[in-house]
């Protein structure tokens, strides 16, 4: 894993010049646009100043990120082995 100043960096290189799907590269990029999304989401209110993202990216930037994100397929995030999908907001009690 590099630091979120590098990851940002080699992101800004990928999104001028994508890697070959399936690639070294490929994975490589995925891993470190993880990493930039999750280092730059900001706080809500209510949260502690010590948890604040270590990337400012602007609105635009990040919003472009995650589609980028979002076009290569699955949840950004990683996918739950067990095949749990994202629940925030979502009832998964059992009935």
């Amino acid at each position: 894993m590099v630091d979120n100043e590098k990851a940002l960096e080699e992101v800004m290189t990928f999104l001028d010049a994508p890697p070959e799907p399936g690639s070294a590269d490929d994975e490589r990029f995925g891993e470190r646009l993880r990493q930039v999304i999750a280092a730059s989401i900001p706080l809500d209110e209510g949260e502690d100043a010590e948890d604040a993202p270590t990337l400012q990216l602007d609105d635009a930037f990040r919003s472009r990120l995650e589609k980028v994100a979002k076009d290569r397929g699955g949840n950004y995030f990683g996918d739950h082995p067990n095949g749990i999908g994202p629940t925030l907001g979502m009832d998964v009690s059992k009935s």
